[in-house]
């Protein structure tokens, strides 16, 4: 004959499964909430084909993530956000800075590099980028136009 699980066997099973249920549910949200973000920046009207993007919340306007997006520049001109090791951002308002720079003298290595856009653009307080993730954004919603 079979003994029936005493309390102490239950709180124990009971213990596990909460444990496991909760561990599965905090996997699963890992990454949630996060927008896909990608868009092309250009210079003076170019593709710019180096650098990077960083979005940086903007918490005057609500945007409490913990974390900076950022993505490189491609070739093209197209970049993509990733948060963390994820790709997207979480929605909100964001303060937008991009950066690029190139060897100020290709024969001198330990030359400083020049930027290739207005410096004014890679620091958050004067850079005027903003943009709002949203859900469904509008084509070109995440393009960047910045200037020499």
């Amino acid at each position: 004959m079979r003994q029936r699980p005493g309390r102490r066997q239950w709180r124990l099973i009971s213990m596990f499964l909460f444990g496991f249920l909760g561990a599965t549910l905090a996997g699963c949200g890992q990454g949630a909430g996060l927008v896909p973000v990608t868009g092309k920046v250009t210079v003076d009207g170019k593709p710019l084909g180096t650098g990077s993007v960083t979005f940086h919340p903007d918490t005057a306007k609500g945007n409490t993530a913990p974390q900076l997006a950022a993505g490189e520049i491609d070739a093209q001109g197209n970049y993509k956000l990733v948060s963390g090791a994820r790709e997207g951002a979480p929605p909100g308002w964001y303060k937008v800075t991009v950066t690029a720079q190139e060897p100020a003298d290709a024969k001198n290595p330990y030359a400083p590099p020049k930027s290739i856009v207005n410096p004014r653009f890679g620091d958050v307080q004067t850079s005027g980028l903003t943009v709002q993730v949203v859900g469904n954004p509008a084509p070109g919603a995440y393009d960047l136009s910045v200037t020499k």
